[in-house]
């Protein structure tokens, strides 16, 4: 069985690097949300929560297209870091082996970074560049309790040096973007065209029909959270989806699929409880192996055909070369 890896975002403060830069951030370019999330799609990992609170309803919906899941921290103006990433993790515990961990205003980590991350074997991997640590942080699910349990006043990082742990990695990665240690536009411009330079890549998004088209990304991230929650309603808040929207997606996969996918019991949450089917735990099982194939043989094909054409490897080299000037 491969190694289910998944990743915790907290995006619950307005940090004052985000905003600072927000608008060079617009500037016909990516938000720092999206690409953290980038960096963890294209290095493969699936299973990505969003962990929002300030200017929450404008966050989720600006990154709805980006089928996650998002959970608030309602009480993220008196709170820490730790405090909305252990909402995260506790809700990627069971369905993980390991879990990356980032701030949303550390954007600009490379996705060589996460692979070579994910290669470890170590329950805690620190990324390091220049003799600092960084990130994402890896570590194995099976320390997730610690980290809830901890009662110390540190961050992350703290809560896991705490454990005492034997087997940690820090790993040194050619990466400026893990560490994010200065907070100047010039350096910040950089960082973004050096990340920017690295970005050319397929995009592969998988669909399963019938007559009609009834299963993708959003049915499938819906269907977790309803199986997670109990109720398609908290579902629906968690994922940005409107609750009509949400059993019209439901529907439509059990016509074209011929059995159910949600059971709905009287009682419970809000009148009336749901669960995934064993059915539909089924489909999503297979549907996310299919996905993850497809992704993998769309990104050898993209290496084969572009990333080793001469072309597009002058492109790259002169991309990275202007960014260094800019540097300087």
């Amino acid at each position: 069985m491969s190694t289910r890896v998944g990743a915790v975002i907290v995006a619950a403060e307005m940090s004052k690097r985000m905003e600072q830069f927000e608008q060079i951030m617009k500037e016909g370019s990516l938000t720092f949300a999206e690409r953290v999330v980038l960096n963890f799609r294209s290095a493969g990992v699936r299973d990505i929560v969003m962990v929002t609170g300030y200017q929450a309803d404008r966050l989720e919906k600006s990154l709805g297209h980006l089928g996650i899941v998002f959970l608030r921290n309602e009480e993220y103006e008196g709170a820490n870091m730790l405090d909305s990433a252990r909402l995260g993790l506790r809700y990627l515990m069971d369905r993980t082996d390991r879990v990356f961990f980032c701030p949303v205003d550390v954007p600009f980590f490379l996705e060589e970074t996460v692979r070579l991350e994910m290669e470890r074997e170590e329950s805690i991997v620190f990324p390091t560049c220049r003799n600092q640590v960084g990130y994402p942080i890896l570590f194995s699910s099976s320390l997730i309790s610690a980290i809830l349990d901890y009662q110390g006043s540190g961050g992350l990082k703290e809560a896991l040096d705490s454990l005492g742990l034997q087997k940690i990695c820090y790993l040194p990665v050619n990466d400026e973007g893990a560490v994010m240690d200065t907070d100047t536009k010039e350096h910040i411009r950089y960082l973004m065209d050096l990340h920017n330079s690295t970005l050319m890549r397929a995009e592969t998004k998988v669909f399963l029909s019938n007559v009609r088209t009834f299963c993708g990304p959003g049915t499938v991230t819906l269907l977790k959270q309803v199986d997670s929650l109990g109720s398609v309603s908290e579902a629906c808040a968690k994922t940005g989806i409107s609750y009509s929207k949400a059993w019209k997606l439901i529907r439509n996969a059990e016509r074209e699929l011929g059995f159910p996918v949600v059971s709905r019991m009287a009682g419970g949450r809000n009148g009336g409880e749901s669960q995934v089917t064993e059915e539909g735990r089924r489909m999503i099982e297979l549907y996310e192996i299919l996905e993850k194939r497809v992704s993998e043989a769309a990104q050898k094909e993209f290496c084969e055909l572009f990333l080793k054409s001469e072309l597009f490897s002058k492109s790259r080299r002169r991309k990275k070369s202007d960014a260094a000037e800019r540097k300087i």
